[in-house]
């Protein structure tokens, strides 16, 4: 079922309701773009309708609904993301099918100073000019961001900080840019992550040395690199989402 609540929420100068579905994101999605809703009024678990749209997302369909109660049903029916405040969710998979079965993975976009606490990997993101600074994965798997896990008892800017180290560059002026969240309720034996969150953070890193790796052009960014988790952070144009 389409669940509205009553516009409510100021944001740029008008007030704005929320859309969302206690059913699946397709009857999300669907029922949006019928509604003639843009796909970037989309957050991660609703889409955001300015007020003068209210009464013709009504009639098309969507059951007007009190905030608490729509958020009730949301929660309840699984398909709530949360997240932070000054963060966006930018795109989220359920039943990814690289994670166990059920499992789902948020990419979030972040304004915040620090990751959340269960985050066990970061990764730099080190640019020089348009180009994108790369290294060969652990396991073989071709490129990647340069990454470190985060160890027992250390923080993800002190890992940050070692893997600037290695890079032969520093953290300092490195900023959050977002992270992927793998939400694993249900794990299988060989699923090496904590559960039910865990957290691999993006942060965008001076270039203050030379560094370790190889340089990337922007024109084979996209064929390398585009099906990596974290890649709707990094791509041409991410920068609008990020500064959402």
């Amino acid at each position: 079922m389409l669940l509205i609540d009553p516009p409510a929420w100021p944001a740029h100068g008008r007030l704005w309701s929320h859309l969302v579905s206690d059913t699946s994101f397709d009857e999300l999605h669907a029922f949006a773009e019928r509604a003639g809703i843009p796909r970037r009024g989309f957050e991660g678990d609703h889409y955001d309708v300015p007020e003068e749209r209210y009464d013709a997302v009504v009639a098309a369909g969507a059951v007007p609904t009190a905030g608490r109660e729509l958020l009730k049903r949301l929660q309840h029916s699984g398909l709530r993301i949360p997240k932070r405040k000054h963060e966006r969710v930018v795109m989220s998979t359920p039943d990814a099918p690289w994670l166990p079965t059920g499992g789902r993975a948020d990419v979030i976009a972040s304004r915040q100073d620090d990751p959340p606490p269960n985050t066990v990997v970061v990764r730099a993101v080190v640019r020089e000019r348009r180009s994108l600074l790369l290294g060969d994965r652990a396991d073989g798997g071709g490129l990647d961001l340069p990454s470190r896990e985060v160890a027992v008892g250390e923080t993800a800017r002190e890992a940050l900080h070692l893997l600037c180290e290695d890079l032969g560059t520093r953290a300092v002026g490195a900023q959050l840019l977002g992270y992927v969240r793998n939400v694993v309720r249900a794990p299988d034996a060989g699923y090496p992550w904590p559960v039910p969150f865990a957290c691999f953070a993006l942060f965008t890193v001076p270039v203050t040395d030379v560094v370790v790796g190889t340089w990337f052009a922007p024109e084979a960014q996209q064929a390398e690199l585009g099906e990596r988790h974290w890649w709707p952070l990094v791509a041409p144009g991410a920068d609008a989402v990020v500064g959402h």
